[in-house]
């Protein structure tokens, strides 16, 4: 695992801005503070950054959600789906799986985003579409007539035959990745690196998360923050504190978010399972099931330490990159494309080795001086990694 890269910056934009560019995440998702979605997230950083160059983003949103976001030109849209099914559902996925192998095709996804890539306005010269691959279809490429990207953040060709992803991907003027992992899984797939195929890798907000002063004296607080669902690790991390908890007790863990994107009316089952996997550590556990995008660099402020115990391949990890800016010092699994952002001064364990992941722990709980050490150094990378900078690169990719 090679993790002394630097993240790649973004050189200034020498090309022509690109303007209007219309953004669309998942059709029914909030434009908003509220909501834990990465994509929401991601593209009103771009929006911001985008109009602070001088370029205008639509944001192509559902009129059945609420959206509070104040960057971006919102286009609402009115869906023709029952909203009953605002969910893409297991049975439309396994006709498009179907219908990929026999016809190369995906009617329900490119069905599932029809209202929504109507309402892209025609001026805009190029369409941002996220993750859901399906809806780049032929049909789209001609009718829109601008530039179309594919921005995944999440490996979507996982049931796709090689000869679809190539031609989807050659649908778009430029196919991006958040990560050298993520775009080498395409590659793998279809045996070679399509030339439309480029790494954009996410910024960071490194005003708003920032270092802040941390009392001296008190418990050590470890962090987690995100979608709390069985493959993110956190009964890792809660088993970890068991195993801690045998050599010290100074320290807390602070497990932030839900199994949804927003705020829930109850727990899931897993989540019910966390909390009697934790009740005999007593208040050296606590959870906060869910806080709004305002409010979670106070969260980061009031840590000593993240946590980031994933027992799947995370293609990058919003949440590693805030803690970076935050300068915290960073315990992660070396899983996906983490390693690509958290580079040497990240500390890589199995989370599923109990011992080894509170091994990790301990020795940042012992020293604050090797908390501050590492900390500052993951700031530094993390200040490298701007929303202005990966949007210049979008913008060179674009003039291509």
């Amino acid at each position: 695992m090679d993790v002394s890269r630097e993240p790649e910056h973004a050189p200034p934009v020498t090309a022509p801005l690109v303007s209007p560019i219309a953004q669309l995440a998942y059709v029914f998702s909030e434009y908003s503070t509220t909501t834990g979605n990465a994509m929401s997230t991601k593209i009103n950083a771009q929006a911001r950054a985008h109009e602070a160059m001088g370029g205008r983003t639509f944001v192509v949103v559902s009129d059945r959600r609420q959206h509070d976001y104040a960057e971006g030109t919102l286009v609402r849209y009115a869906s023709s789906r029952s909203t009953r099914r605002e969910w893409f559902t297991d049975l439309e996925r396994r006709v498009d799986g179907l219908c990929g192998v026999t016809l190369g095709r995906r009617p329900c996804v490119a069905r599932f985003h029809r209202d929504a890539l109507a309402a892209v306005p025609a001026d805009a010269q190029a369409l941002v579409v996220y993750n859901y691959a399906g809806a780049v279809t032929d049909r789209l490429v001609r009718n829109f007539g601008g530039k179309v990207v594919l921005h995944l953040g999440n490996d979507v060709f996982r049931t796709w035959r090689p000869a679809e992803i190539r031609r989807v991907i050659e649908r778009t003027h430029v196919t991006v990745a958040v990560s050298d992992y993520l775009a080498s899984t395409i590659t793998d797939r279809i045996g070679s690196r399509p030339d439309n195929l480029h790494v954009l890798r996410n910024g960071v907000d490194s005003d708003s998360f920032r270092p802040v002063p941390r009392a001296t004296g008190g418990p050590v607080t470890i962090l987690s923050v995100g979608n709390v669902t069985p493959h993110k690790g956190v009964h890792h991390l809660i088993a970890a504190a068991h195993e801690l908890s045998r050599r010290t007790r100074d320290f807390r863990v602070h497990v932030v978010g839900s199994a949804g994107l927003r705020p829930a009316d109850g727990l899931s089952a897993y989540e019910q399972e966390l909390r009697r996997a934790a009740a005999p550590l007593g208040d050296l556990v606590r959870f906060t099931p869910f806080v709004d995008r305002r409010s979670l660099p106070e969260v980061y402020g009031a840590a000593d330490v993240f946590a980031m115990p994933v027992q799947w391949q995370e293609p990058a990890g919003q949440v590693v990159t805030e803690a970076m800016a935050s300068g915290l010092p960073v315990v992660s699994a070396p899983s996906g494309g983490i390693p690509e952002y958290l580079g040497p001064d990240g500390i890589y364990v199995d989370p599923r080795d109990a011992t080894a992941f509170a091994d990790a722990l301990h020795t940042l709980v012992a020293s604050p001086g090797e908390r501050v050490c590492r900390g500052r150094a993951l700031r530094t990378r993390a200040e490298s990694l701007t929303w202005e900078g990966n949007v210049a690169r979008l913008m060179q990719l674009l003039a291509d």
